[in-house]
């Protein structure tokens, strides 16, 4: 998959193309669905299909305050998109400047060179142009004027019949939903970060951890213990992961949060300063305080079995 950092790395001579456009964070079952239609319609035409997406998220940039929480970062969300089979990505940096873009302009500058669009795919909610003004409908009129066509497939739901949006997702990762939004994702939900140095407790107990610092404003699930697993470049291992403040330790401090995960049978040597990937499975239980280390190591012995279970090893 070609990539593509601004409108200004385009090819000027490029073909025509398929492009799907979204914030797309996330990438959920909805955002496949107009992906993979890009992709599709591509094939058909015998052209180049290409995901044109934002960076930051629009909201970040023009009120911060509202900004969300986020799903996937820039280089996931790029293998994510490249998995699908999109032959380019894009991804345009937002600005203030680019937000104050007439919706009108916006649409020209879709079927102008460089991006040179045949057929745009986008959700039924996508907006566009300065303050929002465009909608999809807006920019199916405009498309008939300049022979652009503007697909938006129907929003996808879930079996209980709820919208799949990233807002949804966000709500249920914060409330510890992490098996029940598998589905919505048709994967884990899964945060990356450096591992660093810890307090070394669960070493001394027989039970070391990997403290796992993340951006700030990633979409971390609520606060409690999970199965799930550790992608490492060595591969995929399970793990018993904390998400909390330690309050077995922590009593009358000022707590951080911290992220840990007990990898489970993994041999190989230190991994601070190594980015990872965690995969959350099934939410085990909240985090709490014990009156011993001797009894916390009980209960993560037991979080350890169930996490064999789910997560396999």
């Amino acid at each position: 998959m070609r990539r593509y950092q601004s409108l200004g790395d385009l090819p000027l001579g490029g073909d025509r193309r398929v492009v799907a456009i979204g914030t797309f964070d996330g990438v959920h079952i909805g955002h496949q669905a107009i992906i993979g239609r890009a992709i599709e319609r591509a094939k058909e035409r015998g052209l180049e299909s290409m995901v044109l997406t934002f960076e930051p998220n629009p909201l970040a940039v023009l009120k911060p305050e509202l900004a969300p929480a986020v799903l996937t970062e820039p280089a996931f969300k790029a293998q994510l998109i490249e998995a699908l089979g999109a032959d380019a990505l894009l991804v345009v940096p937002f600005t203030r400047a680019f937000s104050r873009i007439r919706a009108d302009r916006f649409a020209e500058m879709l079927c102008s060179a460089p991006l040179n669009a045949e057929s745009i795919v986008v959700g039924a909610n996508f907006r566009f142009g300065q303050g929002g003004t465009g909608t999809v409908s807006y920019l199916q009129r405009l498309g008939r004027a300049k022979g652009l066509i503007v697909e938006s497939p129907e929003t996808v739901v879930s079996p209980d019949g709820k919208p799949v949006s990233s807002t949804r997702v966000r709500r249920m990762v914060a409330q510890g939903q992490v098996a029940e939004v598998q589905p919505l994702l048709a994967r884990a939900h899964s945060v990356e970060g450096m591992v660093v140095p810890g307090e070394q407790r669960g070493r001394e107990m027989g039970l070391p951890t990997a403290n796992v610092a993340v951006a700030p404003e990633t979409a971390l699930p609520g606060r409690g213990v999970y199965a799930g697993r550790v992608v490492l470049a060595e591969g995929r291992y399970p793990a018993a992961i904390n998400l909390g403040y330690s309050p077995t330790f922590t009593e009358g401090s000022d707590p951080e949060l911290r992220l840990e995960a007990f990898i489970l049978d993994y041999a190989g040597g230190d991994l601070y300063g190594q980015r990872i990937r965690v995969e959350f499975l099934e939410r085990l239980r909240d985090e709490r305080r014990f009156p011993t280390p001797a009894e916390l190591v009980a209960q993560v012995e037991e979080d350890v079995a169930r996490t064999r279970e789910i997560a396999g090893g």
